[in-house]
């Protein structure tokens, strides 16, 4: 009774069942990994915008030529009060380019967050597919026990008219109790695929889960799947990364080219000149720019350096596409082996396994058949329902994978 309460309120007894899509909509709003992606794009962003403006113009002041005999602003002709402003322009392209960058890295985010999404659905239809997998299997041995519990009786009833002999009463007990144990076995199982699923979207995890299996679209043709891999997020992200790649092999190379600043400086002046006038202030107006003239060991080194970035990101996305490729083959041929399976379980297996264990059960009780046939053919019927439920999830999960690799969001 207690363990009946516990198993209420950790299911939240009175809930309405957890459906897939529900469980996939909980995931998403959940999920803290997609809005730190977008964060992170949300920054870049900002930054791309900084990256393209001049940089803040310096203010210099100070004093120029003071006799430092007397310090007397007045004594020389020379001395200056100075005030001045320095702007400096960076070389070549390079405020355009490193914003552009920017702006490509900022793209690669938005379609990680997009992969994100869809690998966060995937996990949850895997997840939730383990559940109901182990829902089913929990009623299919629910219905083993009981038709065991039913034979284990008659058995012993049999036995007590001299029907059969103790050996067929202990064969029935083991077989009951083997399949008593699996009932612990799959309710340990589902607890563990329910504590995976937790991790997704949190307490609901525990609710009731219908039994019925769940609506997935069915996958596209395989060709059209790998075509359309170049249009997935996550290669699209890896695109972007490339092109974000060689604008840096561009900007490495905005180092040949000197940078600039103007220098504009007011320098006020005390005292008289001999004629008594007052002495003029002076403006003066310098252009500052450096010289990239031994570049061997500098412009080169960088330049090279971002040719080699550029071709690791590149080969990174071409990994990632073959990879994908090679998943998208594997678990095409798998869904299409696993759908022949079903096929071959629901038009002869099941039906042709429930006819046998009916006959033979029949024949048993006309004692036209002995024990050991009759659990037997009991055995292969369950097993074989067991197989087809654990088939059946494992050809959702194909499928789940399959529409992940199309980057479909439902």
């Amino acid at each position: 009774m207690m363990a009946l309460i516990v198993t209420l309120l950790s299911t939240g007894a009175g809930a309405e069942s957890l459906s897939l899509a529900e469980a996939e909509s909980l995931a998403v709003l959940q999920d803290p990994s997609v809005e730190s992606v977008r964060s992170r794009q949300a920054a870049l962003n900002e930054l791309e915008v900084a990256a393209g403006q001049f940089p803040d113009p310096q203010l210099k002041f100070g004093m120029m030529s003071v006799p430092t005999d007397t310090f007397d602003l007045d004594q020389e002709a020379m001395t200056q009060m100075q005030v001045g402003v320095i702007q400096r322009f960076p070389r070549g392209q390079s405020r355009e380019l490193r914003a552009a960058q920017l702006n490509e890295r900022s793209k690669a985010l938005g379609d990680t967050a997009q992969d994100l999404l869809l690998r966060v659905r995937l996990a949850v239809r895997e997840n939730y597919l383990e559940v109901l997998k182990q829902v089913h299997l929990a009623a299919i041995n629910a219905d083993a026990v009981a038709a065991f519990s039913d034979l284990a009786d008659i058995t012993q009833d049999f036995y007590a008219t001299g029907r059969v002999q103790q050996q067929d009463v202990l064969r029935a007990a083991v077989e009951l109790a083997r399949v008593q144990e699996r009932s612990v076995r799959i309710t340990e199982e589902e607890q563990q695929a329910r504590g995976r699923l937790a991790a997704w979207i949190g307490d609901d995890a525990w609710r009731d889960i219908s039994p019925e299996w769940p609506v997935i679209h069915e996958p596209g043709a395989l060709q059209e799947t790998k075509k359309g891999l170049t249009d997935h997020p996550r290669i699209r992200a890896l695109h972007q990364e490339v092109i974000a790649a060689e604008k840096g092999i561009e900007l490495a190379e905005q180092n040949y080219k000197p940078e600039f600043a103007v220098d504009l400086t007011y320098g006020g002046r005390a005292g008289e000149n001999p004629d008594g006038s007052h002495r003029a202030d002076l403006l003066s107006l310098m252009v500052r720019m450096d010289l990239p003239l031994f570049t061997g060991n500098r412009q080169d080194r960088v330049v090279q350096a971002s040719i080699a970035n550029s071709s690791a990101a590149a080969f990174n996305r071409d990994d990632a596409y073959r990879r994908m490729s090679s998943e998208a083959e594997v678990h095409h041929a798998t869904w299409q082996r696993q759908q022949e399976r079903l096929d071959l379980y629901e038009a002869s297996l099941l039906p042709d396994a429930d006819f046998n264990a009916q006959a033979t059960f029949d024949a048993y009780q006309a004692a036209l058949e002995d024990l050991t046939t009759l659990m037997r053919a009991r055995i292969t019927e369950f097993d074989l329902q067991l197989e087809h439920a654990r088939l059946k999830a494992e050809s959702f999960k194909s499928q789940a994978r399959l529409l992940y690799l199309e980057g479909a969001s439902s």
